[in-house]
């Protein structure tokens, strides 16, 4: 997998996508964790980690706290899983419940 040609961040990023995009990676199916995936691959755990963050935002995996990362649904509940993380980003930085039902209603437009 590792080549000199790409970041290896990069590297990490495109073969988890095309595992998940063939059907390797399954549903729910939770991955190593950065450090254990780092020391398979005789890789930075640093690296490991940007590239999960990376699948993350582009919604291929989920992180559940303290439980592991693990390969998104796929579609709308991949989706709905993106809607939950950035909803409890904002909770954890302090918005309130109102306040974020009040701007949920603007972009609606209700």
């Amino acid at each position: 997998m590792i080549n000199s040609k790409q970041s290896v961040y990069l590297q990490i990023v495109e073969d988890v996508k095309r595992r998940i995009e063939l059907g390797l990676l399954t549903e729910n199916e939770k991955l190593p964790s950065c450090r254990e995936f780092a020391m398979q691959k005789g890789i930075n755990p640093n690296t490991v980690q940007r590239a999960y963050t990376a699948l993350e935002e582009d919604g291929y995996i989920f992180t559940v706290p303290k439980k592991g990362v693990y390969v998104c649904a796929r579609d709308t509940v991949r989706v709905e899983i993106i809607a939950k993380q950035k909803i409890t980003e904002l909770k954890d930085a302090g918005v309130e419940k109102h306040a974020l039902q009040k701007i949920i209603d603007e972009v609606y437009g209700d």
